[in-house]
């Protein structure tokens, strides 16, 4: 019998970001199925790249299971990368870019197994050639959570 899947940690704390920032009742289809996160995952660049030592970390793969078609969420200010879009520069899975694409946001290729590594900054956009990394100095459930509410913070103030 295949091990039992670990019960998942952040998966209520990334659904609750719907009605907190959104004001509607988190659904079923705002999120990926385990099987399409997989499947697109295997189509990915960082498939190729690293083949079998790709490894999502747990909290990474749970936001997409949570939120992984939410576009309200995922494509504001930032850009989440689907699954499939995932790559890796410089040793870092890159995850995230800024809306003009001058800034890209990462895990460490070595933190991966980790199940919520912290997160780090490219100095550039990811089709840059160099670009310098940088510690945001929080894990990946704090960052995107932190992200996603400043972005509307700031999306309220302008109104």
């Amino acid at each position: 019998m295949p091990p039992k899947p670990p019960a998942p940690v952040y998966l209520s704390g990334f659904q609750k970001l719907v009605p907190a920032l959104l004001g509607e009742d988190w659904a079923h289809d705002d999120g990926l199925t385990g099987a399409e996160v997989d499947r697109r995952l295997d189509e990915s660049p960082a498939a190729e790249q690293l083949g079998e030592d790709l490894v999502l970390p747990a909290a990474l793969r749970e936001f997409y299971l949570a939120l992984g078609n939410c576009g309200d969420l995922l494509e504001t200010a930032h850009f989440f990368w689907d699954p499939d879009d995932l790559e890796v520069r410089d040793g870092f899975l890159m995850f995230l870019e800024d809306a003009e694409e001058t800034v890209v946001w990462g895990l460490p290729v070595d933190n991966l197994p980790l199940p919520d590594p912290i997160v780090w900054r490219r100095s550039s956009g990811a089709d840059d050639e160099d670009g310098e990394w940088t510690d945001e100095g929080g894990t990946f459930s704090e960052f995107v959570t932190d992200l996603l509410a400043w972005t509307f913070e700031d999306e309220e103030e302008d109104r």
